[in-house]
């Protein structure tokens, strides 16, 4: 491999997006001592952790607001508690076992939800404020009957010739989950995210089977989807290149360099993305600075302290088409700064959609696993004198596996 095909590769600088979307933080300040209590936890468990939080309204305690804590993955209400906070906010689940739980609060209109993980020991939430409530609708595929219900908390509503309508959400993420009547009909999932006081629309639902699909772009932000709704703010696209010596082309900003959404003839939309490389040239240090360009998605963060197992995963597959040659790989964040590509696969790209199936277990550096995997990557390599590449993107998908042990902390 000669330097130009090492920093074609190798060459990502990874840039972690913020949110797009504002969402009420729970803000962790101290917690009052004065509880209701709840025995036995969600999983019936006596494992003697206590999750104790004060809710709060407008600035004050949210007298005996209903509180209710779910297994942050359930789909079934029997595994719900349901306790009432006391005259001053505060509550206390007692005897939780160890997991990841929603804990959700209402009261008079008003709700939050909030992420808890317990790890062998007690956790204090501190103080969350209750903010309005939000109402979705949406509709699944087809024009089935049946019921849809949110991940991790006890809502759910009746799905009228593939139309439904949901009230009194508390603002955050949600993953929804569409049963159908029909006897051995697949379930479907989406992921969407609310803001209080507003009224929203729920992303396309995909197959349940693919739920691993990480992202068709069909709800048109840069967050994968499927990730588990309650785990963390992250799983963010990015297009990243050298400034000095890279002309990117279908971007729709400077900030964070987002790539064009564009929607096809049918009503698919794709990912698309080009750059132009220039020459390289030495900087005032006598350093060579190559040209380099990027498209990539995070699996959940791109922290080295947080990881990805993939390792029950058997292939990555994508559709692609444009002009050019690309190199996708793995990045593992705890490799060291900047991270380590773990993995790679190089193929040249087609003027008609191909779908790209990705071995895992044929790329692998023998030095490394996919127990800590944080990256998707596509690195950019021309092929013709204009040294351009030109892709269009869809359907990422990790194939086998299952997805709770992929993103299980």
């Amino acid at each position: 491999m000669n330097m130009s095909d090492f920093l074609y590769l190798f060459g990502v600088r990874k840039r972690v997006l913020p949110s797009f979307f504002g969402l009420a933080a729970f803000a962790l300040i101290g917690c009052s001592s004065s509880t209701e209590t709840a025995g036995g936890g969600p999983s019936g468990t006596e494992a003697g952790n206590a999750i104790t939080a004060q809710i709060m309204v407008a600035g004050k305690p949210a007298a005996y607001a209903r509180v209710k804590l779910t297994e942050s993955e359930s789909l079934d209400a029997s595994k719900t508690e349901f306790i009432e906070a006391d005259k001053n906010g505060n509550v206390s689940f007692e005897n939780v076992s160890n997991g990841s739980y929603t804990l959700e609060a209402k009261l008079s209109g008003k709700a939050l939800q909030k992420e808890v993980l317990v790890e062998s020991g007690d956790v204090d939430l501190g103080k969350g404020s209750l903010e309005e409530m939000v109402s979705i609708s949406g509709s699944v595929s087809g024009d089935e009957d049946g019921v849809v219900m949110v991940r991790g908390m006890d809502h759910s509503a009746k799905v009228k010739k593939g139309k439904f309508t949901m009230d009194s959400l508390p603002a955050g993420p949600l993953s929804l989950v569409f049963i159908p009547n029909k006897n051995k009909s697949d379930t479907s999932c989406t992921y969407m995210k609310v803001v209080a006081g507003e009224k929203s629309t729920s992303s396309t639902f995909a197959d349940e089977s693919r739920a691993l699909l990480l992202d068709d772009f069909q709800d048109s932000n840069y967050q994968n989807r499927f990730m588990p709704a309650q785990s963390y703010d992250g799983g963010w696209w990015y297009f990243n290149f050298a400034d000095s010596n890279v002309t990117p082309k279908f971007i729709t900003d400077d900030d964070y360099h987002h790539f064009t959404l564009e929607t096809e003839q049918d009503g698919n939309i794709v990912a698309h993305v080009a750059a132009t490389f220039g020459e390289a040239y030495q900087d005032s240090s006598g350093n060579t600075m190559w040209p380099w360009a990027t498209i990539g998605v995070e699996l959940g963060k791109s922290n080295k302290d947080l990881c990805n197992d993939i390792s029950s995963v058997d292939t990555v597959a994508f559709r692609a088409k444009g002009v050019g040659a690309i190199v996708f790989g793995l990045i593992d964040e705890s490799q060291g700064n900047g991270g380590q590509r773990i993995a790679q696969y190089e193929f040249t790209l087609s003027e008609k959609w191909e779908r790209t199936l990705v071995p895992l277990k044929d790329i692998l550096d023998p030095e490394y696993s996919y127990t800590c995997v944080n990256q998707l990557v596509w690195g950019f390599k021309p092929t013709t004198k204009e040294k351009t590449v030109d892709i269009w993107l869809d359907d990422v998908e990790l194939i086998g596996g299952k997805r709770l042990s992929i993103w299980k902390r």
